[in-house]
């Protein structure tokens, strides 16, 4: 069986599956309204057991869809995708702004990308200034007391008055700075890529000893935290732990929320 094959069967499984996910989802929370509207007490185990026993068929048949699902995804794997470099313009700037040897930068180049750094700061201080200024009296009305009367539509109405048009406001401004700070990246992406023509700017790039050490580390500190959650999990078992979590886990359940 071809790969192509393959991908199309599990496509179309995945999508089947997805369809069953929905339906359950919205039968449930139909079967929880059901047992909501019964009488005066829905919450029985005699109810809950009516209301859920009419889509039991349905659950289980996307549990077991569900569990073909992981068979198909272990029987037919996926190929490994390639990792590709960093896309993301702001980290490819970065990159290469640290590979760059900045004393032997033309005196132009570096006024253009040292001019870039100031108007995305400047960009931000204002976004940020400006947002204050837009949230704030709306942030005074909404913590303001006495803006509260007994009519509640009539307060929330009220304080959807101040708030929705300054969060709106607010939500402009931070659209207008991340279009902003994207065109100045993208230009100072271009002086910078314009100065590696130049290979006497450039700085060689050595992997220094800690960076060669870096995966075992991370590997290292993951093995390290693995350990120390299952001894305390043990620890807990062993003191009791666990049985007071699953006994005040009943106690809410069947006591507080009414189930049972």
């Amino acid at each position: 069986m071809s790969d192509k094959v393959k991908k199309n069967i599990r496509l179309i499984y995945n999508c089947l599956l997805s369809v069953m996910l929905i339906v359950t989802g919205i039968l449930l929370m139909t079967a929880c309204v059901r047992v909501y509207k019964i009488g005066d007490r829905p919450f029985t185990p005699e109810n809950i057991s009516a209301a859920f026993a009419k889509i039991s068929f349905i659950v289980w048949i996307t549990l077991a869809m569900t569990v073909i699902a992981i068979i198909l995804a272990l029987a037919m794997p996926s190929e490994k995708e390639k990792l590709c470099g960093a896309t993301d313009k702001k980290t490819v700037l970065k990159r290469l702004l640290s590979r760059l040897n900045v004393e032997k930068l033309k005196e132009d180049t570096l006024h253009n990308i040292e001019k870039e750094k100031k108007l995305r700061l400047c960009f931000r201080l204002g976004a940020i200034t400006l947002s204050l200024a837009a949230i704030a009296p709306a942030l005074v009305y909404t913590l303001n007391m006495n803006n509260y009367t007994a009519d509640y539509n009539e307060s929330v109405l009220l304080s959807c008055i101040w708030i929705l048009p300054t969060s709106f406001f607010a939500m402009g401004i931070s659209f207008t700075y991340v279009i902003l700070e994207n065109r100045s990246i993208e230009r100072q992406l271009k002086f910078v890529k314009e100065a590696f023509s130049d290979s006497s700017v450039r700085l060689p790039s050595k992997k220094s000893e800690a960076a060669r050490a870096y995966p075992k580390a991370v590997l290292g500190v993951r093995i390290s935290i693995a350990v120390i959650a299952v001894l305390f999990i043990a620890l807990g078992i062993a003191n009791g732990g666990m049985a007071d979590v699953l006994s005040k886990a009943i106690n809410i359940c069947t006591e507080c929320i009414g189930l049972g």
